[in-house]
């Protein structure tokens, strides 16, 4: 998962605490506290069935399948580009091993996905039936390297010396199966320790016929997050090329 940052959209005079949001409006506009009150819950109320209930009850769900296969699509181009200046007898041992790690990491990665919060940060109100909504989503923030020391530490732990990893075909699977336990709880402490990050996503909402209606779903969210991920990806393998 990558940092992702969007500016805030924060507008207007008025501004007051709206359950566990914030309403404003902008300069100009002539609209009534009580009329922002009430739009206000029924913009929240539209948010929450259209977006964020389908996403906790359909789209965490495709949201990981998707980010499944988009990590196996690139996870094959990377071991390739890590191991290829090592001799051949050690590159399918390595290649097994470093998919092994590298699954180990995403999957107490994806698992984070059912633990992503999504909720109504911002309702800015710039025309009398237009409003501005900021979606803000939650998640942990976290790091896309695999820390050296980690590695490192954890070869010691399982009892695999320096003078083993220069012919790694030859290590014992019982010394490989104590690495990836150990390795394992690392990944899952480093989880635990990362910070939040925070994304916030702008959708503007309109008053049509009297009824506010967004053209905007959780679809549409899902695709933000992957392309955040898939970039992630493309990154680091541009890093191991280079």
């Amino acid at each position: 998962m990558k940092k992702i940052f969007l500016g805030l959209f924060i507008l207007g005079t008025l501004g007051m605490a709206q359950q566990n949001y914030e309403v404003y409006v902008k300069n100009g506009v002539k609209i009534s506290q009580s009329e922002a009150d009430r739009d206000s819950k029924e913009i929240d109320k539209i948010i929450n069935d259209k977006i964020i209930s389908r996403y906790n009850n359909e789209g965490k769900k495709v949201l990981m399948e998707k980010s499944k296969k988009l990590y196996n699509k690139y996870l094959n181009d990377l071991l390739s580009s890590k191991i290829k200046d090592f001799p051949k007898n050690q590159q399918q041992p390595l290649k097994v091993f470093l998919s092994k790690l590298s699954g180990i990491v995403a999957q107490n990665g994806l698992n984070e996905i059912d633990k992503i919060e999504i909720s109504v940060k911002e309702i800015s109100f710039l025309e009398k039936n237009k409003a501005k909504v900021n979606v803000l989503v939650k998640y942990k923030d976290i790091d896309d390297e695999i820390d050296d020391e980690i590695i490192e530490e954890t070869f010691k732990k399982s009892g695999i010396t320096d003078k083993e990893m220069e012919h790694f075909e030859k290590i014992s699977k019982a010394k490989l199966d104590k690495f990836y336990k150990y390795f394992e709880e690392e990944i899952k402490e480093e989880i635990k320790d990362s910070d939040y990050g925070e994304k916030v996503i702008e959708i503007e909402i309109k008053k049509v016929n009297g009824k506010w209606q967004i053209d905007f779903d959780y679809n549409d969210l899902i695709n933000e997050m992957l392309k955040g991920l898939e970039d992630s990806f493309k990154s680091m393998k541009n890093d191991i090329d280079d």
